[in-house]
């Protein structure tokens, strides 16, 4: 279902769910039958993630469970001082709900990971500055059914650790008033600026007039929260009225007690890119704008007719920092990044997705994600 671009990085995705599997590779090669081979076949995901079959046998896996796992991703370690907005990931298989919970017990809860669609990896960027100052003792479980559901078996995919957090005091309250938009009825093309200004801005969001779902773009928001951004590329659209809201919200996604405030109500633009609806995309999750990022970092695009999707510089187009896999059928891609093999520090970035393969000319650019600052962590 998938294509051959970028599978180097799939490969390397693959070699960590099966050293998952018993704890090593090794642990998979005892556990196969003599005079076999402990290359089974590889199972290939709904979003083209690679594993070996044996992940969904416990005799061959060792895991009572199988198909469900989670396994240890990086995370701040023990004693970690954080501030501002952490991305956090889990990965695993058959993981249908996935909490950043206290060392024991359940309550609070301090996040819930979003999931991607073959239910490998979970994300959430999570903002320690709900948290007053000082230590905070948290774990990160997965389990196997939805939140609330009967027959819930939990796996610990991170341990129970310390981390310090440490914030800036920042202004208080919680408001959102419009700065720039187009106006209604408007005929718009190309790339649109949108803001909006206020206190406590955690996140903010393109949505449809009613819903949350297509997310149409995520603002990048101010270290002090008074301040959103999107510099909105109307060509991930097809051309002809589009009904759009901006929403702001006081946490970020996943994260309880949230409260939303409409700055923009529900105004109709009317799409002209010469777009007849058969390249569209959309960035469907990335770290945000500020995050620190460590371990594997996640980011999925979703659409129509897409051929090539790439991780570049905020400006121009190299070097190619990632490819991303992208479906057959056009529809999908995804990047599963190591951020190790990337400098340590502040980070610039974008994500544009082309309608034709990589070094074909006459490609058409959707730029899914505008640029975003990301703290690479090591």
């Amino acid at each position: 279902m998938f294509t051959r671009s970028s599978l180097a990085c799939v490969s390397v995705y693959l070699g960590l769910l099966v050293a998952g599997c018993g704890g090593s590779g090794s642990d998979l090669a005892d556990a196969a039958p003599k005079g076999t081979t402990a290359l089974l076949p590889t199972h290939i995901t709904v979003d083209g993630r690679m594993t070996s079959t044996c992940m969904f046998n416990p005799t061959c896996s060792g895991n009572p469970y199988a198909p469900f796992i989670v396994f240890n991703d990086p995370a701040p370690p023990d004693g970690a001082t954080l501030s501002g907005i952490v991305r956090l990931q889990a990965r695993g298989i058959d993981m249908a709900n996935v909490e950043l919970l206290p060392a024991t017990g359940y309550l609070p809860k301090y996040g819930v990971f979003g999931l991607s669609r073959d239910q490998f990896v979970g994300w959430l960027d999570f903002d320690t500055r709900t948290l007053p100052n000082g230590p905070v003792q948290v774990r990160m479980s997965a389990f196997n059914v939805a939140a609330g559901q009967p027959g819930a078996i939990e796996m610990v995919g991170m341990q129970p650790r310390t981390w310090i957090i440490n914030n800036a005091a920042i202004p208080t309250g919680f408001e959102a008033t419009l700065a720039a938009a187009p106006p209604a009825e408007a005929r718009v093309s190309g790339t649109i600026r949108l803001e909006i200004r206020g206190t406590g801005i955690t996140n903010a969001e393109l949505l449809p007039a009613s819903g949350y779902a297509p997310r149409h773009g995520q603002f990048n928001v101010s270290a002090d929260k008074t301040v959103a951004w999107l510099d909105f590329d109307t060509r991930g659209l097809p051309d002809g009225p589009a009904d759009l809201r901006i929403s702001a919200f006081n946490v970020a996604p996943g994260q309880p007690g949230a409260i939303e405030t409409i700055p923009m109500a529900t105004r109709r633009w009317h799409i002209s890119n010469g777009n007849d609806g058969s390249f569209t995309a959309r960035v469907a999750t990335a770290p945000m704008h500020g995050a620190t990022v460590t371990g594997w970092v996640t980011v999925e695009v979703q659409g129509t007719g897409i051929k090539n999707v790439e991780l570049l510089p905020a400006g121009g187009y190299t070097p190619i920092i990632a490819n991303f896999v992208e479906s057959f059928d056009g529809t999908f891609a995804f990047l599963d990044v190591d951020t190790s093999t990337l400098p340590a520090g502040p980070m610039d970035v974008r994500v544009s997705a082309f309608d034709t393969p990589p070094g074909q000319s006459g490609a058409r650019e959707i730029v899914v994600m505008p640029a975003r600052q990301w703290i690479v962590r090591h």
